[in-house]
């Protein structure tokens, strides 16, 4: 590709035809041949880093502005520095252009929501093969295309990145993406040029107000999935959230009830009925446009029924007929770090789940509270250099649904892990009896596990799949399975669903 085939349209400028090697907008990851787009992000802006891309061979840089003072440095620079009206917004066209269009040989199913984007996303994946479908998958946990799966570095990847993934999805001759949407990739146009046959709309909590400042711009953040809509496209909405129910009022949408005995605003709904849940998982009746059918899942807690719901809802919405949607639910068993069981032979229950908001909390704990014989016993923290309202309202929560609380660290990044624990604490019931403060996890883990007897669960709560732990300009190796197993004395390292 040349540099004039792929600015062509942006740019008001006379484009030489110079072969270009790739596309970077990170001026550390540049190398000889490329192009640097200079894209303004919350902490940094790349216009600040033109020389640097330049010394490390740029042939072009794409501004829409100049900073003041600065004087291309020509002797290195093969290239013109490219003036757009916004970098931010042509990044995603350029990447597709580099790509070859990727996006417009995928059909797109997007989720998103604060809590149930995974697990929803996985049993959308599943229910798609069960029809005989290829299908890749970008989510928080891990990206997967065909037979790879990679580490994820976003939920959403940047709009550079994303282009490249579709880009081996259509290699791989796979027909589907299913991707989580986080309202970050949402605010800053990184799915621009993507367009979903359905759009699913989980719940709106109260999360990333550290980015959005309020919970109105969080809000208008998820909205913003629904202008990425096919034509023949279909919102997916939760009609039980109340944000859910105030974009129905707005838009034309399918809606599905995540609770019994619920009615849409919309008579057009897809409804959940005779609901059953057990340590063997979930079943349900689902009443639909599409008909009645029964679903059954291995995916333990009621929370789960609206990941059941909100899947089932978005299959039948692009035409996936009732058998594979009943198959792939069935097959499905388990989301790394999402209401994930250790097994061992102590009698105790140890769950380890990613609820790092108030409402995910919450959630988990009411679906332990319905299973558990003995005590529930939770071990939580809350990340540092994030929105920091939350951290009273699941110290609240703990306090209120479990019977032992065991705070301790997260991933405290530049905070003090007390102060970040005084404040979650601050939110817990003045009359709660079995409160510990552990401000390392894995002592913290250790001692609620300790505290434990058989017929108790212990939920290790907040970090999940994550295999790190983030403290000030140090990451280190974590994991709140592998404390576990060594803890239980697991003698061999698996991850089963829960039975």
């Amino acid at each position: 590709m040349t540099l004039r085939s792929l600015l062509q349209g942006l740019t008001t400028q006379t484009i030489p035809p110079i072969p270009i090697a790739g596309i970077s907008c990170h001026s550390k990851q540049v190398k000889p041949g490329e192009v640097f787009v200079a894209v303004r992000g919350p902490h940094h802006d790349g216009h600040a880093f033109l020389d640097e891309a330049i010394q490390r061979g740029a042939v072009a840089v794409v501004v829409e502005r100049l900073p003041y003072g600065w004087v291309p440095p020509e002797a290195s620079l093969r290239g013109p520095v490219i003036l757009v009206q916004d970098t931010r917004r042509s990044l995603p066209i350029l990447a597709a252009r580099f790509y070859g269009e990727p996006a417009t040989r995928l059909q797109f199913i997007g989720v998103t929501g604060t809590n149930g984007k995974t697990t929803t996303t996985y049993l959308l994946k599943s229910i798609l093969e069960a029809s005989g479908q290829g299908v890749g998958l970008l989510g928080t946990v891990t990206y997967q295309i065909g037979e790879r799966t990679l580490p994820s570095i976003n939920t959403t990847p940047g709009a550079l990145e994303l282009q490249r993934l579709l880009s081996k999805m259509v290699e791989q001759r796979l027909r589907w993406c299913v991707m989580e949407v986080s309202s970050h990739a949402l605010d800053q146009d990184r799915i621009d040029g993507v367009r979903f046959e359905a759009a699913v709309f989980t719940n709106l909590g109260s999360d990333h107000l550290d980015y959005h400042q309020t919970r109105e711009r969080y809000a208008q953040a998820k909205r913003k999935i629904f202008s990425s809509l096919r034509p023949t496209g279909t919102a997916v909405i939760n009609a039980d959230d109340p944000y859910g129910a105030t974009l129905l009022a707005s838009l034309k949408a399918l809606p599905y009830h995540t609770q019994e005995g619920e009615e849409s605003a919309q008579g057009r709904a897809v409804r959940v009925r005779n609901i059953l849940c057990t340590w063997q998982g979930a079943s349900l009746v689902i009443d639909s446009p599409w008909g009645t059918f029964p679903l059954n899942s291995p995916l333990v807690g009621r929370h789960n029924v609206a990941n059941m719901a909100a899947a089932c809802a978005a299959s039948l919405s692009v035409g996936v007929p009732v058998e594979a949607i009943q198959q792939g639910m069935a097959n499905f068993l388990q989301v790394p770090g999402r209401m994930e069981r250790i097994a061992n032979d102590t009698g105790i229950t140890a769950v380890i789940d990613y609820a790092h908001t108030a409402d995910a909390l919450r959630l988990v704990l009411l679906s332990l509270r319905e299973l558990v014989r003995g005590r529930l016993i939770v071990v939580f923290g809350c990340g540092g250099d994030r929105d920091q309202t939350k951290r009273p309202v699941m110290g609240q929560l703990a306090s209120l649904l479990a019977d032992v609380v065991v705070l301790t660290s997260d991933n405290p990044r530049s905070e003090d892990p007390l102060e970040i624990i005084h404040q979650i604490k601050s939110g817990c019931l003045t009359d709660v009896r079995d409160l510990h403060v552990v401000v390392d996890r894995e002592e913290a883990i250790r001692t609620a596990l300790s505290i434990a007897k058989p017929d108790d669960a212990v939920l290790i709560a907040g970090k999940g799949h994550e295999a790190y732990q983030i403290f000030d300009h140090v990451t280190v190796p974590f994991s709140d399975r592998d404390v576990v197993e060594r803890a239980l004395g697991v003698k061999l390292t698996r991850v089963v669903a829960v039975h």
